[in-house]
């Protein structure tokens, strides 16, 4: 086992313990506030979210519970949920990421890790709430639409996803290729352009209709048509010479590896569709190109990884833009590798140890100094900061016991 991982994680999990504002009838984290510009302006507390808040802390938490034995980080998961679950009662459900919708879903993970959450009347009335939840949801995506509701109705003990589901497919827009969803709040025609990726794209809407489809068999001749459709139009954009996607939110968006709007995003989406299709899930003549595109990319996150990695000697710090955050840096990257790996090939995990060992070596000592994926250092949540890094790195320690971040299962 790596001695620099092993320390780098400890070191992550006091940062955590020691950044909590703990009451001890209320626990959480400050948070980076975004200015106009999306500039980090001022850190503040009372953000409860999934994405960037204290349930996204919580999740992470009772992961490295179960990866380490330690009750002390279940008991802080446990109370930080119950503090989140509070913070939210009676508000609306929507996407997975920025809503209600991903408290509860977090609040019932680390239920299933601790055995209970504080406040079970609380955890019970949300839960029974998540299962009810109106599907009046104008946006469609992971983060903030309906995909995000489905992906949480569906990962529950008793799925309920029929309505969620059809109101889906009615917005989808249609093309010779596929399908995809446009933005039916966006300001103009540009805005309103569809996405690939896992956020905002269309590799979030199918795993959630996946995911559906393999729990609801009451949702699946509607999903898995749909499902499949919707691969074909993300694999329309795939670039041979570039070896991944584009980021289509501008002209010149590049082909990104990260875990929103890029290959780390859809290679992760893609090794869950293939572990889906062994439990049951028929993605007919879609399946030979999933396996295509999960192929690549693991190649572009490979890739991606060996340049960081290369340039750290010239760079330094700086060849890290983003650190090994999940969302905007390199910890989706490696969770790929890891995803890989589970699927019979071990060298991938290998790779991500060592490539991990050469970045971490390259990082302050201190952790809440490490980049993140704010541009701001001392970031501390899921997606954007210190507890999914946390959660990477218990990952490449002991992937049989950690949940991958990137799927959040």
């Amino acid at each position: 086992m790596s001695a620099v991982l092993e320390t780098a994680l400890d070191a992550c999990i006091d940062a955590l313990r020691c950044s909590a504002i703990d009451t001890g009838d209320r626990v959480g984290w400050l948070s980076w506030e975004l200015d106009a510009k999306g500039t980090p302006a001022r850190m503040v507390g009372g953000h409860t979210n999934l994405y960037d808040g204290d349930a996204g802390v919580a999740w992470a938490l009772a992961q490295l519970a179960r990866a380490t034995d330690r009750s002390d980080l279940g008991d802080l998961a446990e109370r930080a949920a119950a503090t989140a679950l509070r913070s939210v009662e009676g508000q609306p459900f929507g996407g997975l990421l920025d809503s209600a919708t991903g408290v509860v879903l977090a609040a019932e993970s680390v239920a299933a890790e601790t055995v209970r959450v504080a406040d079970g009347g609380l955890a019970a009335r949300s839960s029974a709430a998540l299962t009810s939840a109106s599907i009046d949801i104008l946006a469609t995506d992971l983060t903030s639409g309906l995909a995000g509701l489905v992906l949480a109705q569906s990962r529950r003990p008793h799925a309920s996803t029929p309505e969620a589901v059809r109101r889906l497919a009615s917005r989808a827009s249609r093309h010779p290729v596929g399908v995809c969803w446009v933005d039916p709040l966006a300001a103009d025609e540009r805005a309103a352009r569809p996405l690939l990726g896992l956020a905002h794209g269309n590799s979030g809407i199918a795993l959630a209709l996946a995911e559906a489809a393999s729990r609801d068999e009451r949702t699946a001749d509607v999903a898995l048509p749909l499902l499949r459709d919707a691969l074909r139009w993300e694999a329309a954009w795939f670039d041979p010479i570039a070896g991944g996607w584009p980021d289509l939110r501008s002209d010149e968006g590049g082909y990104p590896t990260m875990w929103c709007h890029g290959a780390a995003g859809i290679g992760a989406t893609r090794l869950r569709l293939l572990q889906l299709e062994e439990g049951g899930l028929d993605l007919e003549s879609a399946s030979t190109a999933v396996r295509a595109e999960a192929e690549a990319a693991v190649q572009a996150c490979g890739s991606e990884l060996a340049r960081a990695a290369a340039s750290i000697p010239q760079f330094g710090e700086a060849a890290l833009l983003g650190g090994l955050t999940l969302c905007h840096g390199l910890g989706a990257s490696l969770d790929v590798l890891v995803l890989a790996s589970e699927r019979g090939a071990p060298r991938h995990l290998d790779a991500a140890r060592r490539f991990a060992e050469t970045i971490v070596a390259a990082l302050p000592e201190d952790p809440l100094e490490w980049p993140s994926g704010v541009r701001a250092e001392g970031s501390l949540s899921l997606f954007l900061g210190l507890a999914g890094v946390a959660v990477v790195l218990a990952r490449l320690l002991h992937p049989e016991r950690v949940a991958s971040p990137s799927l959040l299962v």
